[in-house]
Formats: structure tokens, C-alpha cells, sequence
């Protein structure tokens, strides 16, 4: 593969910090801090469109996973601005902590991390309803914000004390402090999660971190004052944008050494890359320019389903004016067309096609294209859980190693695939209790298979009626309650009791023998968690 090199340089507002593409890779989003707007580049013809404005003072911007709506970090109004997409309007304005320099949306898009330089916080944002659920401290002047792609932990860089603060989304907390650091601004983990890259902007170095174990395994040197980070899709290489030397540097994840340096425009900070890997966005800040890199002579994805559809970008020289792309002998729909890029519509088609592209100047070689199958979800366990979610479940069936979304409902995660028949599924929070269908998208389509996910609330004690009862045990006592239709297990004392569901409000049980009289704790455990009445029963 021909080593990457900047294609074009693009204007845009004034100091130009934060950037973020958007989830199909078909715009990018550029925060001019000094201009008070977000530029948009049109990731097709590769053009700037009209910016959106007045925003006050956009530092970091992201976008939600369906693409709906981009949060925009105001550090000159300490809040968080909500921008409709279709619209470029202003819908919403979320007050945070002060000087807020990182943002980033769950995989889920239901909530939002906000770090806030000036306040030593995190913010955390129900984007359903717009507002700050949790405040969390973290250390000293935290900068660089990234979500797992689990969406199971947060991970915050705060460049005033050296460190990075990994939080638990779960609970809300910080669970672990890795220390160490030097000045870090920006952090990445890659896609699998089980590494974490971040910028050291005082050691001109990118520190490597192992997820599981949170400690340092690696160190690269890079440029000058590294600032933003970003990894692809596959997981190869992390762009390294360095404020301090006007260069990108490329790391390969395999070797942790840098095998590109490319010249960018002047101060670059934020960087991304498009999901199809392709393509990177680098923000220039002293110079007001976005920096485009590509790989060129590639092809991304080289996959896709038999029903045709897919959006697949090529990138190369001299593709100006292609009068054909074709896939085997079946033409393709032209979208865009640049000099160095072209993004068409797959045709159906079935087992592997050779891709050419025609034009004025001749006929490329081949690239082969893949036509995959649907796949097949056919199980899942567990079928229940908390309206909060955060809990994993397993996903089994078949042709499931290209799964790239699982939604519930009209949610989205990101699935952990184990095998090409089984899938780990972080489950989003869910909007509402109740059902949701369970959608698998793999490189086939969407797979067959009808499965459904229970959102539960979690449960609420009641009355126990009677209260006590002989040491002997053997009597049957009942639990009113709220969410109970989905209990798993009722303890008295530490020992099981046997039990049977009434209702969603209504438990009977039967009570163990104790070995000694007194009070003893009543745990009810559900699908959606555990509660306990302590003392609760008294044994005579």
C-alpha cells in the first residue's frame, strides 16, 4: 500500500482546534475557535460547504452515531452546543463545567463526555433529554476525552497532573489513575479496545497503554508537542497530529515505531479518520486549513452485500473525469469524483468482482471486490436486562465475523466479535423498559433472524408479609414489589429459597431453615439487578 500524503489543503474558519467525522464518513466537522463556527467538508467532492454559526466559541466538536445531531464544546460559554444536522440550526444549549476541551458521544448516542479544563470535571449528558446527569471529578486540567467502543468505560486525559483518569460508565466513577504521563492532551483507544494511545505533549512522545492490565507497555517518540490522535478502522496505524512541528506522524500498531511522517499545515491539533480508513482530516490551527491525507491506490470497504448498495470510495491519481467504474462488467453509480478519489454505489453481484475505473486517461488495474452472504442471528442470552444497560450478551448464529452494529431498537453498539458464529454485545441504555427488536448489520446485510431484548426496570421492595416465622422454615411467605416478573434468584439469610412469580408485583416463597433465630436480609435478584430488605424477616 502506497504510503500516505496530504492531496489537499482546504480553508477554513479561524484557529481551527477540534475535528470530527461523521459516522458513514460522508462529512467532517471542523471548530473554528477563533471564527465562531464549525466548518463543514463534504467528504465526497471534498469541498467546504456553508459554516455553521454563530457559535461563540467552538474548541471540540463530535457527532452522534446516527448522524442526526453534532455536539458542539463552547469554551466561551462553558456549555455544549446541539446543532440538528439536517438543519444546521442551534436546538439546544447544555451548560457544563468550565472551559470544556473534550467532547465525545457513546456508541449508543444516548450519552455525551464532556471534559472540562477549567473545572477539573467530566460531564455527562442524556442526549434524549439534553441534560447534565453526572458530574464526575477527574485530575487536573483534563483535555483529550475518548469512549471505549464498548462504550463501557471513559477515559479522560488530564494534562495538569500527568495523568489519564479511566472511568467506569456503569457507575459513573473513576475506577483506575494511570499515571506517568507527560502533558497529555489527546487519547484514542484502538478499535478492539486493548490499547490506549495518548499524547505526551511535553515528551514529544505517544505512550501505549494495555486496557486490561492499565499499565505502559510502549513508548513511540513522534514530533514536536503531539496534540490529537486518531486510529482506523482496522486498527493498523494511529495518526499522530503535531502541533509543535507542523507534521503527522503514523505509527503501526504492530511494531509501535513511526513508518510515516507527512507535512501538514501549521499547529495542527485535531485529527480524524473516515471510517473507511482512506481518508484523514487533520485541523490547522495557525494556518486556518484542513489538511487531507489519503492512501492512495486503495480501496475501502472491499466487501459488501449481494443486494449491492454499498458506498465504496477509491483513492488513486489522475481520477479526474471517470466515465466508468465497473464491477466485473457491471457498472457502478458515480457519486463524487476528484482527482485523487471517487465514491460509487455497488450493483449487485455475487462472489468476488474486479473493480476498474475508467478514464480519459485508461483503464486501472483490477481490485477485487467481495460479495458476501446475509448472516444468520439466531440466539441470544442473556434476553434481559437493566434499562440502564452496560451489561454484555452473547449473540450466536452464523456468518457473524463482518458484523459491524447490533441495533436495539433504533440504538446502536458496537459488537466484540469472538468467532465468525458468536458475538459480544455491550447493550446500550435503553430508552424505555420493554422490548426492542435486536438488529445484526454484518458485510451481507442485515442478518436474518428474529430476535427481541427486554429492557427491565429495576426492581422496587413492597411488603413482606408474614414477617417471621420458625427457625424450621417451610412456610411460604409473599413479596410485593414493583419489577418483579423477571426474578432469578431470592435469598434469605445467604440460602436460596425456592420461589414462584405472581405478577410483575407479586413474589411467593418459601422459607429456608436458619440455624439460629434473628433477623435475617431478603435479596431479590432480577434481570435488571439486585435489591435487599434488610433484616426484613425475622426467624423465632
Amino acid at each position: 500500500m502506497a504510503a500516505p500524503r496530504v492531496v489537499l489543503t482546504l480553508p477554513v474558519g479561524a484557529s481551527p482546534l477540534g475535528l470530527a467525522v461523521s459516522p458513514v464518513g460522508l462529512n467532517a466537522y471542523v471548530a473554528n475557535n477563533g471564527s465562531g463556527s464549525v466548518s463543514v467538508v463534504d467528504g465526497g467532492t471534498l469541498t467546504v460547504a456553508t459554516a455553521l454559526a454563530p457559535l461563540p466559541g467552538p474548541a471540540e466538536v463530535t457527532v452522534a452515531p446516527d448522524n442526526a445531531h453534532i455536539y458542539v464544546a463552547d469554551v466561551a460559554t462553558n456549555a455544549v452546543t446541539v446543532v440538528q444536522r439536517d438543519l444546521y440550526a442551534v436546538v439546544g444549549t447544555v451548560p457544563v463545567g468550565n472551559t470544556p476541551s473534550g467532547i465525545k458521544v457513546d456508541p449508543s448516542g444516548l450519552r455525551l463526555y464532556v471534559a472540562n479544563q477549567g473545572s477539573d470535571t467530566l460531564s455527562v449528558i442524556n442526549t434524549l433529554t439534553d441534560n447534565v446527569i453526572a458530574t464526575i471529578p477527574v485530575g487536573h486540567q483534563p483535555t483529550g476525552v475518548a469512549v471505549a467502543p464498548t462504550g463501557l468505560e471513559v477515559y479522560v486525559a488530564n494534562k495538569g497532573d500527568n495523568t489519564l483518569s479511566v472511568i467506569n460508565t456503569d457507575t459513573q466513577s473513576v475506577v483506575a489513575t494511570i499515571t506517568g504521563l507527560s502533558a497529555p492532551l489527546g487519547v484514542a483507544p484502538s478499535p478492539n479496545n486493548t490499547r490506549l494511545y495518548v499524547a505526551n505533549s511535553a515528551a514529544n512522545t505517544v505512550s501505549i497503554i494495555d486496557t486490561s492490565t492499565r499499565s505502559l507497555i510502549a513508548t513511540v517518540p513522534v514530533g514536536s508537542t503531539p496534540w490529537g490522535l486518531a486510529s482506523t478502522p482496522d486498527g493498523q496505524q494511529v495518526y499522530v497530529a503535531n502541533n509543535g512541528s507542523d507534521t503527522v506522524s503514523v505509527i503501526d500498531t504492530n511494531t509501535n515505531t513511526v513508518t510515516d511522517t507527512v507535512t501538514v499545515g501549521h499547529q495542527p491539533t485535531g485529527i480524524a479518520v473516515t471510517p473507511n480508513g482512506l481518508s484523514v482530516y487533520v485541523a490547522n490551527k495557525g494556518s486556518n486549513t484542513v489538511s487531507v491525507i489519503q492512501t492512495l491506490n486503495a480501496m475501502s470497504p472491499a466487501l459488501g452485500p449481494q443486494a449491492g448498495g454499498t458506498l465504496v470510495t477509491l483513492t488513486g491519481t489522475s481520477l479526474s473525469g471517470a466515465t466508468a467504474v465497473r464491477f466485473g462488467t457491471t457498472p457502478a453509480v458515480i457519486t463524487a469524483n476528484t482527482a485523487n478519489q471517487i465514491v460509487v454505489v455497488t450493483p449487485p453481484g455475487v462472489g468476488v468482482a474486479q473493480v476498474t475505473v475508467t478514464t480519459p486517461g485508461g483503464t486501472s488495474n483490477p481490485k477485487p471486490f467481495v460479495y458476501y452472504p446475509r448472516g444468520d442471528a439466531n440466539s441470544m442470552a442473556p434476553s434481559a436486562g437493566p434499562t440502564a444497560g452496560r451489561n454484555v450478551i452473547t449473540i450466536r448464529g452464523d456468518q457473524l465475523a463482518t458484523a459491524s452494529q447490533v441495533l436495539f431498537g433504533s440504538v446502536p453498539t458496537l459488537p466484540i466479535v469472538v468467532s465468525d458464529s458468536r458475538l459480544d454485545v455491550p447493550v446500550p441504555p435503553g430508552v424505555a423498559s420493554g422490548c426492542v427488536p435486536l438488529t445484526v448489520t454484518t458485510a451481507g446485510g442485515l442478518a436474518t433472524g428474529t430476535l427481541s431484548y427486554r429492557y427491565v426496570a429495576p426492581p422496587v421492595p413492597g411488603v413482606l408479609k408474614p414477617t417471621t416465622g420458625s427457625v424450621f422454615g417451610g412456610n411460604v411467605i409473599t413479596i410485593s414489589g414493583q419489577n418483579l416478573a423477571t426474578t432469578a434468584m431470592v435469598t434469605i439469610r445467604g440460602t436460596v429459597a425456592q420461589f414462584s412469580i405472581g405478577s410483575n408485583i407479586l413474589l411467593s416463597v418459601v422459607v429456608p431453615p436458619a440455624s439460629a433465630p434473628g433477623p435475617a436480609n431478603v435479596t431479590i435478584t432480577t434481570a435488571a439487578g439486585t435489591i435487599t430488605l434488610t433484616g426484613a424477616y425475622v426467624y423465632t
